[in-house]
């Protein structure tokens, strides 16, 4: 999908008039998706915008390939190959000295891509933490709620054996709370 939308923001990005910014150049990039995939909306604008800048995608237009081009290797198009190759496959020939300085760019935007990624990785399990932390500081006060309101329950109405239930659960709310106090006037010390 992300592949797609590449295509469609660089042809949309072509497109463009001078001075625009680019919201103006993600929506019409939107609105070309959505007309060529059957009025389905990019969704991953958050990847998108992450991605951008990496350079799989900020890459130069294609290559044409279809046609003869003439002397031309496949190192020549695509620059070098830096995957290891499986055992038995002939390695591609050394690197010369301008190759190398070159091709360092690519690795250097991969560790910056990769710094970025984990930097936005780790923002988001903080948050991630901080929202259940607050979650869970929410369930506390609910159910400190909901045991006052217990408290509060009247048993006068109450047969004697109902009445007997409802006092020993309050008897053991008000354990639980005189706990929770002292361990609060601890802390405080």
């Amino acid at each position: 999908m992300v592949n797609r939308f590449a295509h469609v923001y660089k042809r949309a990005k072509r497109l463009g008039k001078s001075g625009e910014n680019d919201a103006d150049l993600m929506k019409r990039a939107q609105s070309i998706y959505r007309d060529e995939h059957k009025r389905v909306s990019f969704t991953q604008e958050d990847v998108w915008a992450i991605l951008k800048f990496h350079p799989k995608w900020d890459a130069p237009e294609q290559v044409d390939l279809t046609g003869d081009v003439p002397r031309a290797t496949q190192e020549d198009l695509f620059g070098h190959d830096a995957r290891p190759r499986p055992a038995g496959k002939p390695r591609p020939a050394k690197k010369s000295k301008s190759d190398a300085t070159a091709s360092t760019g690519g690795s250097s935007a991969s560790t910056q891509f990769g710094k970025l990624m984990e930097q936005e990785l780790r923002l988001k399990r903080e948050a991630a933490e901080r929202a259940f932390e607050a979650q869970a500081e929410k369930d506390r006060t609910l159910m400190r709620l909901e045991e006052l309101r217990f408290l509060a329950t009247s048993t006068k109405d109450l047969d004697d054996d109902d009445a007997y239930w409802i006092k020993k659960q309050k008897q053991l709310i008000k354990n639980k709370m005189r706990n929770d106090l002292g361990d609060e006037d601890d802390e405080d010390e």
